[in-house]
C-alpha cells in the first residue's frame, strides 16, 4: 500500500465557485446565510439557507433543476482535475492517462433531489436520473472514464467515506488516479424534513455557540484528485497534502441523535489516529462536524476532550456555507488542504459568543498555524455513522 497524496482540489459552495473563492471568504469570516423569497412563496416554514447563487453560473444561466447536482459536481471535479494538471488545452484528460485507470468516488445524501421532487407532477420517478449514482456517472461520462465508479450514501459522512475508499483504491494499485468527493444540490425535501424535526436555525446556524438553535441547509460540491506519491513525483505534479487513514464507528443508537456519551465518535477518532500512526498531539486542528445543534455540538466537544484531553483548536465551516449534507466532509477536506498548505486555521463562522461550557478552543478569527502538520476532518452522520479522516501536510 503506497502513500497517497492530493494533487488537486475543486469546490463549489454558496460562498464561491472555486476553491480559492470559498477559502478566501471563509478566512474573512463571511457567511452565505440568507433568506430566500422562493422558499417563502412556496410555503416553507423557514426561508433561511446557503445556496449557490444563480448568477454564479454566468451568461448561460443556471442549469435545469433536475441536473443541478450534476453540474455542481462537474464544476468542482473539473477544477480539481485542472489543478492537478490532468486536463489538456481542450478540457479533456491528458493523453498520458489511461481512462480505465481513473476512478470516480462520490458521496451524497439526497442524490439529484429535484428529480424526486418533481415526481408527483410527472407521475413517476426515474431512479436512473435522480439516484445518487448520477454524479459519478456524469463525471465519468464527461471525461470518458471507464475506471471504477462508486457512490456512498452515508449521509453527511459520505464525503469522508468516498475519499478514504478512493485513497485505498489508489494506494493498492487498483487505479492510478481517483476523483473523490461529494455532491449535494439544494434539496427541498431535506429542507422541509429538517424543519419539521425542529433541527433548523431560523436565522443561521451557530456551531459551538452559547445560543445555538440548529443547522442551516446548504448545497455544493467538493472534490480531491488523489494519486500515489511516487507517480506524482515522477510526473512533477504539485503535491498539496497527503491522505492519512479514516476511523469509522457506528453507534446504531438513534436515527438522528448521537449517543450522549460520544462513545463511538471517540472510537472513530481514535481509530483514525491509530491507523495513521499518530498521537493525539500530532493533530493541530480539528475540522469539526459542528452543525450548531444543542446536542450534537455538546457530544462532539465531549468526545474531543475524551480523545485529546486538551483538544487542539476546533472550528466548523457550516456557519459559513451551511450544512451541505453528503458534500460536507468533502468540501471540508478540500478546505483542510488549504489550511495545511497556508498554515492558517479558518474561523468558526456564525457564533458570536462561544459556549464556554463545551471546553474546547474554538477558532473565532483566522489564526496563523505555521507548524500545522495534521488535520482531523470529522463527520458524524445521522444513524450513528461516525467518521474521522486524517489529512497531513505535504512532506
Amino acid at each position: 500500500m503506497q502513500s497517497v497524496v492530493v494533487t488537486g482540489t475543486g469546490v463549489v459552495s454558496a460562498l464561491g465557485g472555486d476553491t480559492a473563492a470559498t477559502w478566501g471568504a471563509v478566512l474573512e469570516g463571511r457567511s452565505a446565510v440568507r433568506t430566500w423569497d422562493d422558499l417563502a412563496e412556496e410555503g416553507f416554514p423557514l426561508h433561511t439557507a446557503c445556496r449557490v447563487d444563480d448568477a454564479s453560473w454566468g451568461s448561460a444561466g443556471p442549469p435545469d433543476p433536475a441536473r443541478r447536482g450534476r453540474e455542481l459536481g462537474l464544476r468542482a471535479a473539473s477544477e480539481a482535475l485542472g489543478a492537478a494538471g490532468l486536463l489538456d488545452d481542450s478540457g479533456g484528460l491528458v493523453g498520458t492517462l489511461d481512462p480505465a485507470r481513473v476512478a470516480c468516488f462520490v458521496g451524497t445524501t439526497m442524490g439529484e433531489s429535484a428529480v424526486f421532487e418533481g415526481a408527483a407532477e410527472r407521475g413517476s420517478f426515474d431512479l436512473a436520473e435522480g439516484g445518487g449514482q448520477v454524479f459519478a456517472e456524469s463525471i465519468g461520462a464527461h471525461y470518458g472514464l471507464s475506471g471504477p465508479r462508486r457512490t456512498f450514501g452515508t449521509a453527511c459522512a459520505a464525503g469522508n467515506y468516498a475519499i478514504a475508499a478512493a485513497a485505498r483504491a489508489v494506494a493498492s494499485g487498483r487505479v492510478d488516479v481517483a476523483i473523490a468527493g461529494g455532491v449535494e444540490p439544494f434539496s427541498r425535501i431535506a429542507m422541509l424534513g429538517f424543519a419539521r424535526m425542529r433541527a433548523m436555525a431560523p436565522h443561521g446556524c451557530a456551531p459551538f455557540g452559547r445560543v445555538r438553535r440548529g443547522m442551516t441547509l446548504g448545497e455544493g460540491a467538493g472534490f480531491l484528485v488523489l494519486q500515489r506519491r511516487t507517480d506524482a513525483d515522477v510526473a512533477g505534479a504539485r503535491t498539496l497534502a497527503r491522505i492519512g487513514s479514516i476511523g469509522l464507528a457506528s453507534d446504531a443508537y438513534h436515527p438522528t441523535a448521537p449517543r450522549e456519551d460520544g462513545t463511538h465518535m471517540v472510537a472513530a477518532m481514535r481509530s483514525g489516529l491509530e491507523r495513521t500512526g499518530l498521537a493525539p498531539e500530532d493533530v493541530g486542528w480539528v475540522s469539526a462536524h459542528g452543525t450548531g445543534t444543542q446536542r450534537s455540538d455538546a457530544v462532539e466537544a465531549l468526545s474531543l476532550r475524551a480523545v485529546f484531553g486538551d483538544p487542539p483548536p476546533v472550528s466548523s465551516v457550516k456557519g459559513a456555507i451551511g450544512h451541505t449534507l453528503g458534500a460536507a466532509t468533502a468540501i471540508e477536506a478540500a478546505l483542510a488542504v488549504c489550511a495545511l498548505r497556508e498554515g492558517v486555521l479558518p474561523p468558526n463562522a456564525g457564533a458570536d459568543e462561544i459556549d464556554d461550557a463545551l471546553e474546547v478552543d474554538v477558532v473565532q478569527s483566522a489564526r496563523p498555524a505555521p507548524g500545522l502538520g495534521w488535520v482531523m476532518n470529522c463527520g458524524f452522520a445521522f444513524g450513528g455513522l461516525n467518521s474521522a479522516l486524517l489529512l497531513g501536510r505535504a512532506a
